[in-house]
């Protein structure tokens, strides 16, 4: 899912809320470091707003450039694992 997130700008959005969903909803059985990337992320995504008039409403929201980074990083770290 993080993956598609990266290279489907037209889902983005929607994968992002469903990423979202899935981690809250969901018992990860993994390591604690490896919940801790996955609920770090889902915590991150709570400020991405794709409407940049939208985004102008609250400093603390962003847009594609930074979620692409922090999915990136994200999945870096899970590779580590």
């Amino acid at each position: 899912m993080l993956e598609l997130i990266l290279i489907d700008p037209l889902n983005r959005e929607r994968l992002a809320r469903d990423y979202q969903k899935r981690i809250r909803n969901t018992t990860i059985t993994d390591s604690d470091e490896i919940i801790k990337v996955y609920n770090d992320l889902a915590d991150i995504m709570d400020y991405y707003e794709p409407d940049q008039e939208i985004r102008k409403e609250d400093p603390l929201n962003y847009g594609d450039d930074r979620l692409l980074l922090e999915v990136r990083e994200a999945l870096n770290k899970l590779k580590k694992f």
